[in-house]
């Protein structure tokens, strides 16, 4: 049987199609949301913008400070007695090793995440509390590295 051009420019998109596919296969899943409940978050996003803007006023704000035993954070000395707050460590690389945490305020106005719950890496710190009938709001990076 003798191949003329019709039948190279089958081959072609037939090779084509099988790269394009394997392509495909070999991604995997990438379609995947950040949070479960995003369209809920969408609703309240400007809430957070306002808490954002309102913890960004502050005179004295929230420290975080990494020591060996884990993460410290340090609220003023000032900060009110009806305080409640939250603080999540997101991992982009892996939910299952995300931290969640209610803030529980020593008698020197401090939080500490202990490092047994932490994995060497990079985390997106979300620092959310409610004092005086203000929500207030801090989002930053921080990078835990075991000593």
């Amino acid at each position: 049987m003798k191949l003329n051009w019709g039948h190279y420019v089958a081959i072609a998109l037939g090779c084509f199609m099988i790269f394009i596919l394997s392509l495909l296969y070999f991604a995997g899943d990438t379609g995947g949301m950040v949070t479960e409940d995003y369209y809920e978050k969408e609703i309240h996003f400007q809430d957070e913008i306002n808490a954002e803007k309102r913890a960004n006023a502050l005179a004295e704000k929230p420290e975080v400070i990494v020591q060996a035993n884990g993460f410290l954070f340090q609220f003023p000395a000032t900060t009110a007695a009806d305080f409640k707050g939250d603080i999540f460590l997101m991992r982009n690389d892996d939910e299952t090793k995300d931290v969640k945490m209610p803030i529980k305020l020593s008698d020197k106005k401090n939080f500490l995440v202990p490092s047994v719950k932490l994995i060497d890496g990079e985390y997106e710190l979300t620092l959310s509390w409610k004092e005086n009938n203000q929500t207030y709001l801090i989002k930053k990076s921080i990078r835990w590295i075991s000593q």
